[in-house]
């Protein structure tokens, strides 16, 4: 709880004596100043000629400082009853929403409305601990009139209150806006859980006038160059019946997609499903427009922006089959609904394309000793390309049994077992749901040729083989994860009889192709080999500081910060942002601030021992639209707020009802808390004086009398 600032009187109660070590100790004290004393000035009449008086004199000065000393090492502690008067504290809260600002004199509100809110909480102050904050999208100190929030987050407002205040010291909390909130949970129980009354000050129209508004947009953030993606555009309309309107998408000034609306009925609210053309890779802008209607109280809600990851990287596999099999086109109908994989199906003598261009391999029932494949085995063994291997009758074991492929085969002699897979349940290098694990377990037998299976070192078994009622330990799907290539193998054919059980069991193949998806995206992924490394975010919003982060590695890819590192960002109009990253740990780190909405190209580099490393990339910048979809008060929320905490909510005419009714309120006085305050004796310098002056003027009179 914040009491930082809480107005305090202190009123002193007589003073209470206490020692860290026992009170009983102080006659100890007394005695060790006498003895002191006696033991210093015994026979000093004899020796200087003193009298009796100057002898005790001297003395008791002596024992009297020797007592006090020693009386401080008891460690003395003051005991003080501190009296605290605490003005209530009063919150006054403002709306920085840029919702306040759509209609209306924007002038006027941010200079004579501004003037009486500041009016109001100087009159609380001269009775209250008034506390000003400004909330949106978060809640900052003090009273901003710039309105410059994005969005309304009530509920974050109350959360921040309880979490500073929440206590006696709370007497009321006084809040202004629209109503209108756009982020965080419905806010009338967080005003409740504070236990005091809430006085709202209704700003904004609640008229309801005629207006066509773009109430939000469902799309996908990633697709593929050359596909046609969705986009649901939400409308609303208020006070248009009869009227027609047109919602446009375009991107660069190009019509993309468009459809007619008429409007039926007030209000009236629509969806509109349209579909686009990628056409262009990278980042894409697209704006979703509504054609304007005389009469409308805004055109700021017409229109959105959306942005769109252009992919053209799709990952190229290439499936060479022995002879055409149902496992091949098991494999490519599960592979359609994998996006962002293209699939080529081909025989060693039927494919003449260069293999260095793809990404995945698939050899079913390869190597064979009726094929002859060496040159494309021995290039997709330089290339490092990832395999996945399925072993069938016509497989050369021996050829596909070695450290390449992570398993081990002995003593294959042309017949086969028909096995079933038992999956191990702790195989981390993809998840598999309980679900998964019960279909693959009940599929039919794939046919494996007989041999001794084992797996290779750095290779993992997904699933091993049963016979029958007995499970083994040769590998049936095996998977292998080397620095430089990833490979798999399974062991046996007929995964098309798994897709037609998945179909059968469960009236879908999901499961069979979830595997062959992850199977795919794991062998087919593609790793960072790069020695300069720029991360930033993907999207960040408009009210959002930009920050990136980089790495650096040297040849033994060790992480370096040593050397400069600059990045040149280039907005959608072509203006260069040049930055230098600042060292942070053993990276880079970049606060690029906040920047304009849009998309970003960046280009980065730096120079290591001698050698040009750069990366490239893009981001985006998102406009904050919530503020500008809804700009119809809804008083009925502070009403509701004010009726359940004892408050009021009244217009901004009416600011004066609520120092009034505060001023009402009995529990809106001033609190008198008591407590006890200890303060250590040997702080106070000023007790070393007596000390002082006992002992100078021992020294004093020592001296005049002659005994130094």
């Amino acid at each position: 709880m914040d009491n930082g600032v809480h107005a305090i009187i202190a009123n002193f109660a007589p003073v209470n004596l206490t020692t860290a070590h026992s009170l009983w100790l102080a006659p100890l004290c007394l005695l060790l100043g006498a003895v002191c004393a006696w033991l210093l000035y015994r026979g000093s009449r004899e020796r200087n000629g003193w009298g009796a008086g100057m002898q005790w004199t001297l003395g008791a000065l002596r024992a009297l400082a020797v007592a006090l000393i020693a009386f401080f090492l008891l460690e003395p502690l003051v005991r003080v009853q501190l009296r605290e008067v605490r003005k209530p504290v009063v919150v006054v809260a403002h709306d920085g929403s840029s919702s306040l600002l759509a209609i209306g004199d924007s002038t006027a509100f941010k200079t004579a409305y501004a003037e009486r809110l500041r009016k109001l909480a100087e009159e609380l102050g001269d009775s209250y601990e008034v506390r000003p904050f400004t909330y949106g999208s978060a809640v900052s100190e003090g009273l901003d009139f710039a309105q410059g929030e994005g969005n309304t987050d009530i509920d974050q407002l109350f959360r921040a209150v309880y979490d500073r205040f929440a206590g006696t010291d709370l007497g009321a909390v006084v809040i202004d806006g629209d109503g209108i909130y756009n982020r965080g949970r419905d806010p009338v129980l967080s005003a409740e859980r504070l236990g005091v009354p809430v006085f709202a000050v209704e700003l904004g129209d609640t008229t309801v006038y005629p207006d066509l508004q773009l109430r939000g947009l469902e799309y996908n953030r990633i697709t593929y160059l050359g596909n046609d993606f969705p986009v649901l555009v939400r409308v609303q309309a208020h006070h248009l019946k009869g009227r027609s309107t047109r919602v446009v998408i375009t991107k660069g000034g190009k019509e993309m997609a468009a459809k007619d609306i008429a409007v039926t009925g007030d209000p009236y609210f629509t969806e509109i499903p349209l579909m686009v053309k990628a056409e262009t890779a990278g980042l894409q802008r697209y704006t979703v427009s509504l054609r304007a209607i005389e009469g409308e109280a805004t055109l700021a809600n017409n229109s959105q922006d959306l942005f769109v990851d252009v992919l053209d990287d799709r990952r190229k596999v290439l499936l060479l089959e022995n002879a055409p099999h149902p496992d091949v086109a098991a494999i490519a109908q599960a592979m359609r609904g994998i996006e962002g994989y293209s699939l080529e199906v081909r025989t060693p003598a039927t494919f003449t394309g260069k293999i260095a261009g793809y990404d995945l391999v698939i050899l079913h029932q390869l190597p064979s000793a009726q094929v002859a494949m060496q040159d494309l085995l021995k290039q997709i063994d330089e290339r490092h390309i990832p395999t996945w291997t399925i072993l069938g009758q016509s497989s050369d074991l021996r050829q596909a049994s070695g450290p390449a492929t992570g398993i081990d085969i002995q003593g294959g002699r042309g017949s086969y077992n028909d096995v079933q897979a038992s999956v191990d349940k702790n195989f981390s290098l993809f998840t598999l749901e309980p679900e998964d694990i019960r279909a693959f377990e009940r599929f039919p037998p794939l046919q494996v040729p007989f041999g001794q299976y084992a797996l290779g070192r750095s290779a993992t078994a997904l699933m091993s083989q049963r016979i029958g009622a007995v499970a083994t330990a040769y590998p049936l799907f095996a998977f292998q994860a080397n620095a430089e290539r990833r490979t798999a193998v399974t062991c046996g054919e007929g995964l098309w009889r798994w897709r037609l059980a998945d179909m059968q069991q469960g009236n879908s193949t999901a499961h069979f192709d979830k595997l062959v998806r992850q199977t795919m995206q794991f062998l087919a992924l593609k790793q960072d080999k790069s020695r300069f490394r720029v991360k930033p975010a993907q999207e960040y919003a408009e009210n959002e500081k930009v920050g990136i982060d980089a790495e650096l590695y040297n040849a033994s890819f060790e992480p370096v910060n040593s050397t400069e590192a600059t990045i040149t960002l280039k907005d959608e109009a072509g203006n260069d942002l040049a930055y230098t990253f600042s060292p942070n740990g053993t990276g880079y780190h970049l606060d690029a601030g906040m920047l304009p909405s849009g998309r970003y190209t960046w280009t980065a580099g730096t120079t290591l021992d001698g050698e040009r490393l750069t990366a490239k990339g893009e981001f985006l910048v998102k406009p904050l639209v919530a503020e500008r979809i809804s700009t119809v008060a809804d008083h009925t929320l502070w009403q509701r707020i004010a009726a359940r905490t004892n408050g009021i909510a009244v217009p901004p005419s009416d600011m004066g009802k609520i120092a009034e009714a505060i001023a009402e309120r009995p529990e809106m006085k001033a609190r008198s808390y008591a407590h006890d305050s200890f303060s250590d004796l040997i702080g106070l310098r000023w007790l070393f004086l007596p000390i002082l002056l006992l002992l100078a003027a021992e020294w004093f009179m020592r001296r005049r009398n002659g005994a130094y």
